[in-house]
């Protein structure tokens, strides 16, 4: 019981680690486009010179010109509800891809080393000295059933020896089964986020449009200055449910590919137990 405290603290580290990082990434983007949009209406002042002062009292009147700001405050409830959806789904996405990299890479790099460690010929006691150490942490779920089915095996052995090695093959496969499931972990939201991201965001235009021309509408007005500002921010929300796709898709397939290595890892490190162990 007293271990516990340390193997939660162990296992949400990386988590909040990589969590705090995407928040502060998100942050220092939002920061950029905001210190974009001025300068972005500066250059259109600076195009037209003989329409200088109406730009710039427009620009006052719109207190910022248009982006994600105005998207965020003139949207309605089910706008404001979508985007915070899909700020959601990124931080999500971000925060699994970081830390499925850093459990992919000390699972890796632990499987490598128990592989070669498997490839020395050992007795089946020596064995499970090797995965019985403590170096192996993040290889568990696959060497403590591995551990019990050759400590089982052990004392099958001498009685009946084909029910020995039929335990310890179940055994095995039990480690296989634990540890593709510890890696594919995450990996469902991925895919998730990378199939709806975009319809979310498509709705988010939708809705957004619908209101902007009711708005429209109700002014009595349809020029270009009263369509372009509202029907550019309702596309903003296509924009960014294709940003937070688009990531989650990459890191998905990267992610799965590394999976699969890792799986042929340890299945390597399995046939070797099961059949490498010259006696018990």
């Amino acid at each position: 019981m007293t271990n516990k405290p340390k193997q939660l603290y162990k296992l949400f580290q990386p988590r909040l680690f990589c969590f705090i990082c995407t928040l502060a990434l998100i942050f220092v983007c939002h920061t950029t486009v905001m210190a974009q949009e001025p300068e972005v209406i500066k250059k259109a002042v600076d195009v037209d010179s003989s329409s200088s002062n109406n730009l710039v009292e427009d620009e006052k009147d719109n207190d910022g010109g248009y982006g994600f700001s105005e998207l965020w405050s003139q949207g309605d409830v089910v706008a404001r509800i979508t985007l915070v959806i899909l700020l959601l789904m990124s931080i999500g996405t971000w925060t699994i891809f970081l830390s499925k990299f850093l459990d992919q890479r000390r699972i890796r790099t632990q499987a490598i080393e128990l592989k070669s460690l498997m490839n020395q010929n050992k007795t089946s006691q020596e064995i499970m000295n090797t995965i019985e150490a403590s170096r192996f942490e993040a290889l568990r779920v696959f060497t403590v059933p591995v551990y019990e089915s050759l400590s089982f095996s052990m004392q099958l052995q001498s009685k009946d020896n084909e029910m020995a090695q039929e335990v310890l093959h179940s055994g095995v496969q039990e480690g296989i089964s634990e540890i593709d499931m510890e890696i594919q972990k995450g990996l469902t939201f991925l895919a998730t986020v990378g199939s709806t991201a975009p319809f979310v965001g498509l709705f988010g235009t939708v809705w957004a449009i619908y209101h902007a021309l009711i708005g429209i509408g109700l002014a009595g007005e349809a020029t270009l200055d009263k369509v372009a500002g509202p029907v550019g921010e309702a596309l903003i929300m296509t924009a960014i449910g294709l940003a937070v796709a688009v990531p989650a898709v990459l890191a998905y397939n990267w992610l799965l590919r590394r999976n699969k290595s890792i799986v042929r890892i340890i299945t390597n490190v399995s046939t070797k137990i099961v059949y490498g162990a010259p006696s018990f």
